[in-house]
């Protein structure tokens, strides 16, 4: 039997996150692995006293308070970082690279990031994520950048439940596009396979992970009219309308909808329906994220089984 000293320590920064809820995933596949998990939380809550239960190192701290990494960041091995789509995550890698050099410790970092990141990008929280995750590059941090390219199944359920469920009708602005798109859990595995086997992504500090399907906007609709029984329809609006929408929804979103988001979405959004994008990577790959979490991955139509509720479902469970 390995000790608890001989067990190398995980530090997760986002196990607490709401949106995709990554974060919890990996805490789980690697406490599976036999990893001491560590996790920084912003709030000692009844989110981080459940972690404490399940046997997760909680320190309570903040990614833009330096010193609150210090203890966070001493003695982990590995680190994992899921920052949301909000501003300021430039900054907050910059500290976790300065506390790592002040340790004078090498741990793996594995940064849970977008496919669309690029330093040229139209949308500015793309170009920050770029620029932050470079710069860890640059300062000879031992990272993997997964850059996922794909969106998550949960924006559709972020963006759009609460109309589907009152209207039956969802607008945004991705038109006839059909980009990637893939489960937070997937996108979690594939960040605890760069956790796990980190020689797996040794050839680069940068890798662009795939998603798992491709759908418009029109296929989305036929799927949740599918399993929720409900007649569901997909509207155009252009970017300018998207926006406002997002903006007065924002004021119900508990904070989930910010700022960044509501400039991030649309923005690629449009740059796909006008086939105009020079970031994103879109590619798909079901047998890749198959290896990575040892099961077939999630489908969207699956997705929406699991949250037919939210989405205002009609007829009982099949």
């Amino acid at each position: 039997m390995v000790s608890s000293s001989d067990q190398e320590t995980v530090l997760v920064i986002g196990a607490t996150g709401r949106h995709g809820g990554t974060g919890a995933r990996v805490v789980e596949r690697l406490q599976a692995a036999g990893r001491l998990v560590r996790a920084l939380v912003r709030s000692d809550d009844e989110r981080a006293q459940r972690l404490r239960e399940s046997g997760v190192q909680t320190l309570v701290g903040d990614l833009h308070d330096r010193r609150t990494l210090l203890p966070a960041l001493d003695g982990a091995q590995s680190v994992y970082v899921a920052y949301p789509v909000a501003a300021g995550v430039a900054t907050a890698l910059a500290n976790v690279a300065s506390v790592i050099h002040e340790l004078d410790s090498s741990p793996h970092m594995v940064i849970n990031s977008h496919g669309t990141g690029d330093l040229d990008s139209p949308s500015g929280i793309s170009r920050e994520f770029a620029l932050g995750e470079e710069l860890m590059v640059e300062l000879g941090v031992n990272v993997t950048v997964l850059r996922i390219g794909a969106f998550f199944y949960e924006n559709v359920l972020l963006a759009h439940s609460g109309a589907i469920r009152e209207t039956g009708v969802f607008a945004n602005c991705f038109g006839d596009a059909r980009p990637a798109w893939i489960s937070a859990t997937d996108g979690a595995d594939l960040c605890v396979t760069a956790l796990l086997e980190p020689q797996a992504y040794a050839k680069s500090p940068i890798v662009y992970a795939p998603g798992h399907e491709r759908l418009s906007q029109q296929e989305i609709a036929d799927i949740i009219s599918e399993e929720t029984g409900r007649d569901v329809r997909y509207q155009y609006i252009n970017q300018e309308e998207w926006t406002r929408q997002l903006k007065a929804a924002a004021v119900h979103s508990g904070g989930l909808v910010n700022d960044a988001m509501i400039q991030h979405l649309p923005t690629h959004a449009r740059t796909m329906a006008d086939n105009t994008t020079i970031a994103a990577r879109m590619d798909t790959d079901p047998s890749a994220l198959a290896a990575a979490s040892g099961r077939p991955p999630l489908t969207f139509r699956n997705f929406v089984r699991q949250h037919r509720s939210a989405f205002g479902a009609l007829t009982a469970n099949a």
